[in-house]
């Protein structure tokens, strides 16, 4: 969905349950470690290839 693309500073934001995404997060460099309420971080050339390949609907398994 294009909503989900651009929220001003984060761009590329793919939404897997409601208010909880995967996206760019330029506030900081220490993804791999708990920075989130919920979101998964990544770097902007990681969430850029993500973005790239994910098709809609496709499952996402998130762990610890």
């Amino acid at each position: 969905d294009e909503r989900n693309y651009d929220l001003g500073v984060v761009p590329y934001n793919l939404r897997f349950f409601p208010h909880i995404y995967i996206h760019y997060a330029p506030w900081h460099n220490n993804f791999g470690h708990p920075m989130s309420h919920g979101c998964v971080n990544v770097s902007l050339e990681n969430m850029k290839w993500v973005y790239a390949w994910a098709e809609e609907g496709i499952p996402v398994t998130v762990r610890e």
